[in-house]
């Protein structure tokens, strides 16, 4: 399915693929969050990295490429590398070079320390990348959009949640395709880490953690694009639409 012009969404997956680059792009994969969690006294089962690995393989060999871009947080302690990082990205990597995948990271706000490690693997880390009128960035920085470009971005870990009649709400992990005022479009990714499930999509301005979504959104007229998982994605109307449903 094309989500936006040169962009496809396929099966049930939480990548995209860009045509210009021959890329596929996921985002938000927080590897290291159960030690982050664990040193908080929360025991938690490591799944991060087999999530990861799960879901860049099954989007490379989908759409038949061996180039993957990580939209941002591919690591997810801010202050330091931990052990898990370290331990779980090194086997990451090795994993994507023994397939023959070029990687390049774009840096998300909890990418710091990662370079060094990086660099060892031949893993490129940028602060945004373009293909034609497709602008890659995480989204926790500011920018200015501009007329006709699209801008994919991560950090917002988009979800819907559906109410029931009887009130009960079964949550989505989710693309939103967002108009922005000055014309341009902006495209954000759902997060691939289990344990970051989302922020609810809504027409409350404030909720969104992006500057891009907050100041230069119209929101009533996002779409979402919601993964079952197992089943595939499906596409619902405008958001001013549904408003009563999430």
């Amino acid at each position: 399915m094309e989500i936006l012009p040169g962009i496809e969404i396929a099966a049930d997956l939480p990548a995209v693929y860009i045509k210009p680059a021959n890329a596929v792009v996921i985002s938000d994969t927080h590897i290291g969050y159960e030690d982050e969690m664990a040193s908080q006294g929360v025991f938690i089962p490591r799944v991060q990295k087999k999530r990861m690995i799960e879901a860049y393989t099954k989007a490379l060999n989908y759409f038949k490429t061996r180039k993957l871009v990580v939209n941002g947080d591919v690591k997810h302690s801010f202050s330091r590398l931990t052990k898990q990082e370290r331990e779980e990205l090194s086997q990451i990597f090795t994993d994507l070079k023994e397939k023959d995948v070029d990687v390049t990271i774009i840096r998300g706000n909890h990418d710091n320390y990662l370079a060094q490690l990086a660099e060892k693997f031949d893993v490129r880390i940028e602060e945004s990348l373009v293909f034609d009128n497709i602008v890659l960035y995480h989204g926790h920085t500011e920018v200015v959009p501009e007329k006709g470009k699209i801008y994919v971005i991560g950090h917002e870990h988009p979800r819907i949640s559906i109410r029931d009649s009887l009130g009960f709400k079964r949550r989505f992990k989710a693309f939103l395709v967002v108009p922005l005022k000055e014309g341009a479009t902006a495209l954000v990714l759902p997060s691939t880490g289990i344990y970051q499930p989302g922020n609810d999509i809504s027409l409350i301005r404030s909720n969104y953690l992006s500057p891009l979504i907050r100041e230069h959104a119209t929101l009533e007229k996002a779409k979402s694009y919601l993964i079952v998982e197992g089943e595939g994605i499906m596409e619902f109307p405008e958001l001013e639409l549904i408003k009563d449903l999430i």
